[in-house]
């Protein structure tokens, strides 16, 4: 008894262990990439900074030289100079996906020659992170998810940030990978904001979603996501998506097997949530 009992003790505590890269980009005031890795919860950590020189002109096989040594040491903190940032970000990336199970990947402020960058190397392997978060706020072209990022990976959880003068695509919804992950996060402080319709918005199978922007959702598609859940196509937990149309005013209620579906679009939120149906309810349920 006392034995099982530790071995319950054991397998309720056990913390699964994670391993993240962290990689981040600035233009000012001073040109330079940061590369982090930590290794079972941050446990062990490497971190690297990788400063703009233009007459550090060093070949890839030369820069590999450099960071296995680096990686196969006891954890620390390096400076490196190099004409090309993106390779030598790149090769530290290859190397940690070679050697290690990646669980979380965070991409902070990319140039336009990472993403396909990284994209490549990530679809060249077989690692599928569990978790994706982007940070953009560079004013460039519209934001959309470079391949190697758009189907198999962020499972548990896929986050973007959209900041500055910074636009996000609408396509984006049209990958597996935001469509089928358990918790999408879209986060819109941009200048330039726009949104998706009813229609892209029932793309999303997530069952936790956020989503900031100029969204529009009407009736008949407040009615669609109620007829999925219905018919058990769609698992909802909870969803807060910001709306333009600031004057909504509507709130449908479901039931099915004892747990009601409320779907609401007012103050500025289309939202929905489920709980256990109440004995007495102050409202009716909604008529398909």
């Amino acid at each position: 008894m006392i034995i099982l009992t530790f071995l319950l003790l054991l397998v309720s505590t056990t913390v699964i262990a994670q391993n993240v890269i962290h990689i981040q980009y600035f233009r000012r005031p001073e040109e330079y990439g940061i590369f982090r890795f930590d290794l079972d919860n941050g446990s062990k950590s490497w971190e690297s900074y990788i400063y703009m020189n233009r007459s550090a002109n060093i070949r890839e096989e030369d820069i590999y030289k450099l960071i296995k040594p680096f990686f196969e040491e006891e954890p620390s903190i390096r400076r490196y100079e190099s004409s090309s940032i993106t390779r030598h970000l790149g090769k530290q990336f290859e190397y940690v996906l070679k050697k290690y199970p990646v669980h979380e990947m965070i991409f902070e402020n990319l140039c336009s020659q990472m993403k396909p960058k990284f994209s490549s190397i990530l679809a060249s392997t077989s690692q599928l992170p569990r978790k994706i978060k982007w940070v953009i706020e560079h004013p460039s072209a519209f934001f959309l998810i470079p391949y190697g990022f758009t189907k198999g990976v962020g499972r548990d959880e896929y986050h973007i940030e959209i900041k500055g003068r910074a636009s996000l695509d609408t396509d984006n919804l049209d990958y597996d990978a935001l469509q089928n992950t358990q918790k999408l996060i879209i986060k819109n402080d941009s200048e330039m904001k726009n949104g998706w319709s009813g229609v892209k918005l029932l793309k999303i199978k997530a069952p936790q979603a956020l989503i900031e922007g100029l969204n529009a959702v009407n009736t008949d598609d407040m009615k669609e996501f109620a007829k999925e859940w219905l018919a058990g196509e769609r698992f909802i937990q909870k969803w807060n998506i910001e709306l333009e149309d600031q004057k909504q005013n509507e709130t449908l209620y479901f039931e099915k097997e004892g747990t009601t579906l409320e779907v609401s679009a007012k103050n500025d939120k289309f939202t929905m949530s489920t709980y256990k149906t109440p004995t007495e309810q102050a409202f009716q349920f909604t008529a398909m």
